[in-house]
């Protein structure tokens, strides 16, 4: 319901972010298949930036439905945060560092897997940057 205002409810942005972090976590599965993570490290490792971002949006093709639906919706909208970064100092970059292990949901534990965290916020703020083109 666009006609609700959560600032008037005395709702604070924290508040928000924390309840889609949390429901993404009692998500099943990530947003972002486990089946796609290392196909999206391999993507990023195109050094040709025009060929990466095509790349990227042939993996995104392969979300379920559902799951390409949500991706667009949250993406769009860190996209429009982003824009407003000079108010509320949220870059893409700021935001894929808080919304990337949400979205992928990682295994902290693997130590492979913690040698891999930078390129899986960049593939994140990627996605903020261009979501026009993926989506």
């Amino acid at each position: 319901d666009h006609n609700i205002s959560l600032e008037s409810m005395g709702v604070t942005v924290n508040a928000v972010a924390g309840a889609l972090k949390a429901f993404f976590a009692d998500l099943p599965d990530p947003l972002i298949p486990y089946s796609l993570h290392q196909e999206l490290l391999e993507t990023s490792k195109i050094v040709d930036k025009t060929e990466r971002l095509h790349e990227l949006k042939e993996i995104v093709k392969k979300f379920h439905p559902v799951n390409y639906d949500v991706f667009k919706y949250v993406i769009t909208h860190l996209n429009r945060v982003s824009q407003q970064y000079k108010t509320n100092f949220m870059t893409a970059d700021n935001l894929s560092i808080c919304f990337w292990p949400t979205l992928m949901r990682p295994d902290f534990e693997n130590r492979e897997f913690l040698s891999t965290t930078k390129i899986h916020q960049s593939v994140i703020e990627t996605f903020i940057h261009q979501c026009q083109f993926f989506f």
